[in-house]
């Protein structure tokens, strides 16, 4: 994470794994349980997307309900847009940052930000594809927007990550290149897993993947107090497959404003301990019964504007 400052790091996981060391993690409720309740689902003919169960604007669950049962897709948004736009840069600057520094052409922090700033607008490009592809055609004001917005972000990206290969030549001048990357680069972006043992996704997508056992997901909106359920729901699925503890999560929000451009960061720690691995449970399996149920649990008594489905509720348009 070329935005994120290593001792700031540790200082915050110093702190989790104190917390972490009194709480704990209990064993039924750790993903590799998954042939027992709660973790085991109710079905897993059902899966479910992390993103789907997580993001709980609807506390009536109606958005699954319009979802799963009447196929009601949520009207495309700019911020559903710039969500997708903004990870697609960040995926491609690493992706781009290793390729240049395994091919040998790159020496140097100089030399990777001269090779990255020319690609800023075929990146820019990609990623407003990859939204429109994904949701739908976008407005002429709403795509200079957005290409402002995710330049500005992949110039920083590009700036952090040749200060990141500079700062590691210095200090370990004698370094080879897998070395520098192993040291600089972010060790996985978007990583896949199976989340199917514990009624998910077969193809998940880890937002940010460390050797804190730990995951971040990086979020483009305003602080929402659901927004961890989301690193416990990839928690359980990594320790279903791969069998290893998950303790710890993160939320990175990023915003992108004018007029300097500069993107800032705001970050949320936590542990991801049993109370917040029952309420994902119980979420996982609400939805199922009102997937297989089948029936209309209604609105909720408050309906956020912010929900994805508030129009289609609002209007019915279903």
């Amino acid at each position: 994470m070329f935005f994120l400052d290593r001792l700031d790091l540790d200082r915050r996981f110093r702190l989790l794994r104190r917390e972490f060391e009194g709480r704990g993690v209990s064993e039924e409720l750790r993903g590799w349980s998954f042939d027992s309740p709660p973790v085991e689902p109710p079905s897993r003919s059902v899966l479910f997307s992390v993103s789907e169960l997580a993001g709980r604007y609807c506390e009536s669950m109606r958005d699954i309900y319009l979802r799963r049962v009447l196929n009601v897709k949520p009207p495309p948004s700019v911020k559903m847009a710039r969500g997708v736009v903004l990870h697609v840069v960040n995926r491609e600057v690493l992706s781009i940052v290793k390729r240049l520094l395994f091919s040998g052409g790159v020496k140097c922090g100089s030399e990777l930000v001269e090779s990255l700033l020319p690609m800023t607008g075929s990146v820019v490009d990609r990623a407003i594809s990859e939204a429109e592809g994904l949701l739908a055609s976008l407005g002429e004001d709403v795509r200079a927007q957005l290409k402002g917005e995710a330049s500005a972000f992949f110039r920083f990206l590009s700036v952090q990550a040749a200060a990141r290969v500079d700062q590691v030549i210095s200090k370990y001048p004698h370094s080879d290149v897998d070395s520098i990357v192993s040291i600089a680069v972010p060790p996985v972006v978007e990583r896949k897993v199976d989340g199917s043992l514990v009624g998910l996704s077969r193809e998940l997508s880890v937002d940010i993947y460390t050797p804190f056992n730990a995951i971040a997901d990086l979020k483009t909106g305003e602080v929402r107090e659901f927004h961890p359920y989301a690193a416990t729901g990839y928690a359980l699925a990594i320790e279903a497959e791969e069998g290893i503890p998950i303790d710890f999560g993160f939320v990175i929000y990023v915003k992108i404003e004018g007029p300097r451009f500069v993107p800032s960061f705001r970050l949320r720690y936590f542990v991801i301990g049993d109370e917040l691995r029952r309420e994902f449970l119980e979420l996982r399996d609400e939805a199922y019964q009102v997937v297989s149920v089948g029936r209309d649990p209604g609105k909720p008594s408050k309906c956020p504007d912010y929900c994805p489905y508030y129009t289609v509720c609002k209007g019915e348009r279903i």
